[in-house]
């Protein structure tokens, strides 16, 4: 595995400075000297970049590591659940202020993509081990429960071809190859949540046979496992409408009952769309919880 390199990174910065030290004096600051107080220091030669690092960047210097990082987690330098080096080494790395570093791994931290842990480091955020699996599941009962925690029915397991919904939802072409299941939450012996979910062929081959054999509470831990793809971000829109033949069939609801519906779009490290998802229920024994800081 190739290391990504750190210096297009470092001239980045290099240039976002030159910028911030035109803007304030009108002329260019000097690369490279030993001592930046010392007009009289020589400038070592500037590092050559890629043709995609060329020109000035306004972002600050902590959302630049913040993205590099990024970078270097999805080229698989480290992966879920693996610690990242000191915040020391790497201010080291990149010539930066350890505070500077620090910025861009709370950001990071703040957006879920890795957990800091007092005394064990930082790591690329995993849905294994002590990091919750179900963090994204909005659902509970009227106790305050998960629906998680109760038993799980895999209706069906199918491929199939992306509907115009899924479609545009997991940005691919309609027909487009994809893998369908059908599944059904319980609570209390009872049905309660009736789930359809979508996810590409593509992105994801093969996904139809790890269903059937594992039958995964959660996919997105499988999703990790097997393919190497967190899920860091859903979009969902709520919206109330009458049951259709399905949930009559599977929540045993009247048809035209009013049911909620949950339409999500799952995305990646990568802000790629990965499972398209839409869940249905009956709001008389359960409820859909989320909570919002800010």
């Amino acid at each position: 595995m190739t290391t990504p390199r750190i210096p297009p990174v470092l001239t980045l910065i290099q240039t976002t400075e030159d910028k911030e030290e035109r803007t304030m004096t009108g002329n260019p600051k000097p690369h490279g000297h030993d001592d930046p107080l010392d007009p009289s220091a020589q400038p070592s030669p500037r590092t050559d970049v890629d043709a995609e690092f060329r020109g000035p960047i306004s972002k600050p210097l902590y959302q630049q590591v913040k993205e590099h990082l990024i970078r270097r987690v999805l080229q698989g330098e480290w992966k879920p659940g693996e610690c990242l080096p000191s915040e020391m080494k790497l201010a080291e790395a990149y010539g930066l202020s350890q505070g500077t570093v620090r910025k861009a791994i709370e950001e990071l931290a703040q957006d879920g993509l890795v957990s800091r842990h007092a005394g064990r480091g930082t790591f690329v955020t995993s849905h294994k081990g002590d990091y919750r699996p179900f963090r994204f599941h909005r659902f509970q009962s009227e106790m305050g429960k998960q629906l998680t925690e109760n038993r799980l029915d895999y209706i069906s397991v199918s491929a199939g071809r992306a509907s115009t919904r899924a479609s545009k939802a997991l940005q691919i072409s309609v027909n487009a190859e994809v893998t369908e299941l059908v599944r059904l939450r319980n609570l209390d012996g009872q049905p309660a949540l009736l789930e359809r979910i979508v996810i590409g062929t593509e992105l994801c081959p093969g996904f139809e046979s790890i269903a059937i054999a594992e039958k995964p509470n959660s996919i997105y831990l499988a999703l990790e496992q097997h393919y190497n793809l967190l899920i860091v971000r859903v979009d969902e829109r709520v919206r109330a409408r009458p049951a259709g033949a399905d949930e009559q069939r599977y929540l045993n609801i009247q048809l035209g009952a009013p049911i909620l519906e949950v339409e999500r779009v799952a995305y990646s490290l990568g802000d790629e769309p990965v499972e398209w998802r839409i869940s249905t229920c009956e709001t008389g024994q359960i409820h859909y919880w989320n909570r919002t800081t800010g």
